[in-house]
């Protein structure tokens, strides 16, 4: 009975140790679940190392290629009642428009133009006295912008006003004078070199000429 005990034991015995070593075998290849190989850990780590190192820069979308800038189409001001401060903004809003103009190139190109009248309208949205604003947009409606030239949009500008000075009852202004009227006492600097202008003068960058068809407008 022994002897019969013996072979049996030994058996199970290793029964118990083939299944441990399997078992252990299993789990070193697995881990608790299923384990990454460490070859893919390791690329893991080397993108992670890459990405710290060599961050990604995200440029956000430039207006006009992705993403567009929408206006309002109307003024959006509330009417301003009190009287004085009307003519006092009136005033302080007509010498800056037309120093504006007055200072505008002699030969603008094409996007000095775009953005001058961009200018006019958008300062006709925001203009801070409300019934100024949409009164001042129906006049652009009629006589919209001109800025052909320095001659043309200071001629347009001084128009405008005197349509302006003809609703309120006021005196036409004499447009023959309005360039030398505004240009502030700065004439002599468009002479100088200029950091603003790449290091040349207005004078010298006048000289260079676009040759390109355009409109008659005011002023030539």
């Amino acid at each position: 009975m022994k002897s019969n005990r013996r072979p049996l034991l030994t058996t199970l015995t290793l029964l118990v140790v083939v299944s441990m070593i399997y078992f252990m075998t299993s789990a070193s290849d697995k881990g608790l679940g299923e384990a990454t190989p460490i070859n893919a850990q390791q690329h893991e780590v080397q993108e992670v190392q890459a990405a710290v190192e060599h961050p990604k820069i995200v440029t956000p979308p430039v207006a006009g290629e992705h993403a567009a800038i929408e206006f309002t189409e109307t003024p959006f001001m509330p009417k301003m009642a009190n009287e004085t401060l009307k003519a006092q903004l009136g005033n302080a809003a007509w010498r800056l428009f037309h120093t504006i103009l007055a200072r505008y190139p002699d030969a603008p190109s094409k996007q000095e133009q775009s953005t001058l009248s961009q200018y006019i309208h958008l300062f006709a949205q925001v203009y801070p006295c409300g019934d100024c604003a949409r009164h001042f947009q129906q006049l652009l409606a009629k006589y919209p912008p001109q800025t052909k030239s320095r001659k043309t949009a200071a001629l347009w500008g001084c128009h405008v006003h005197n349509k302006v000075n003809e609703r309120l009852g006021k005196d036409e202004y004499d447009c023959t004078t309005i360039l030398e009227d505004y240009d502030c006492g700065c004439g002599s600097d468009e002479k100088e070199l200029d950091a603003t202008l790449g290091s040349e003068s207005l004078d010298h960058l006048r000289k260079i000429k676009v040759n390109e068809k355009e409109d008659r407008q005011l002023g030539g």
